[in-house]
């Protein structure tokens, strides 16, 4: 039996490096709520990802099956663990991150890996409490106005440093978060949540576009668009204002891969959730993540 999981273990390996991945990238579109998403008949607010859905994978019942607020959800992208974790940037994780991981895997310089995120209290996300890793491995970062404690900013300028990033270092890995539509929604206004729905997807679509057409990152890049939580359904509590609960609504998220090896067309059915994910990004970047977690056999093949 040992004898057959590791027999199993390399013919895994070797399907998920099959393909040429040199850049994994995940794009975070924070707290859109599915009803105005995927699971809108019209896909209104989503024209960019409901165009490039055929070129992908596209997921049905995908999940944040821990804590539904900013921090945790990226806390389990990042990690590959669920945890309660203080959602003002106040608090690092207690496990070290894919980033650590592959800069200390690789020896590679801190710029293969970069956090790129609106919200500056992301950053956490650079280091871990984990006293065999805290302070070494750390990835670069540009998050919020001028790192954490510094104010969120806006998502097109959050973008145009994303793209600065993309084109001087060519990260191997990079995560990036666009704080709409959750900052919009939090104000409590339908048509300014909405339009940060349609905002954020305007982002992707030129990020995308770019991911596609650049020299350095065509067919050689993988790109994962997910959301860290949803939010309320109407009736629980104050509905789309709010999140952080066990409702269906704030559990259930997007999972769009596009990419390196993705076959176009693609549609799972079956359940995974973030932590899948990161044991996914764990797979294809060459690096041992403790988690929970597998990596999604529909991507990387079994």
């Amino acid at each position: 039996m040992r004898h057959l999981l590791v027999l199993c273990f390399v013919c895994l390996s070797a399907l998920a490096s099959a393909a040429t991945v040199e850049h994994v990238i995940v794009a975070v579109v924070d707290g859109p709520r599915w009803s105005e998403t995927w699971g809108d008949p019209t896909l209104a607010n989503i024209p960019a990802r409901a165009a490039l859905r055929a070129q992908g994978a596209w997921f049905s019942d995908f999940a944040n099956d821990g804590p539904t607020y900013t921090n945790a959800g990226h806390t389990a992208l990042a990690t590959g663990v669920y945890q309660d974790i203080n959602n003002s940037g106040r608090e690092l994780p207690r496990s070290p991150s894919l980033f650590q991981r592959w800069l200390q895997t690789s020896g590679a310089a801190p710029e293969t890996a970069w956090l790129v995120t609106s919200k500056d209290k992301l950053a956490i996300l650079s280091d871990t409490v984990d006293p065999a890793w805290h302070g070494r491995f750390q990835c670069g970062t540009d998050c919020g106005k001028a790192g954490n404690g510094s104010g969120y900013r806006e998502d097109a300028a959050t973008y145009e440093r994303l793209l600065a990033v993309l084109r001087e270092h060519h990260p191997r890995l990079l995560l990036s978060n666009f704080k709409e539509p959750d900052s919009s929604g939090h104000s409590g206004k339908w048509e300014a949540y909405l339009q940060g729905i349609r905002s954020s997807d305007a982002l992707i679509g030129r990020l995308w576009e770019f991911l596609s057409t650049d020299p350095a990152y065509a067919g050689k890049t993988v790109l994962f668009i997910t959301n860290d939580h949803g939010r309320h359904l109407d009736g629980v509590k104050d509905g789309f204002r709010n999140h952080g609960d066990d409702c269906a609504g704030c559990h259930k998220v997007e999972l769009l891969a596009l990419g390196a090896g993705i076959k176009p067309g693609t549609v799972v059915n079956a359940h995974h959730d973030l932590l899948d994910l990161a044991a996914t990004v764990a797979r294809l970047i060459g690096v041992e993540l403790p988690t929970t977690g597998k990596p999604i056999s529909e991507l990387i093949g079994e």
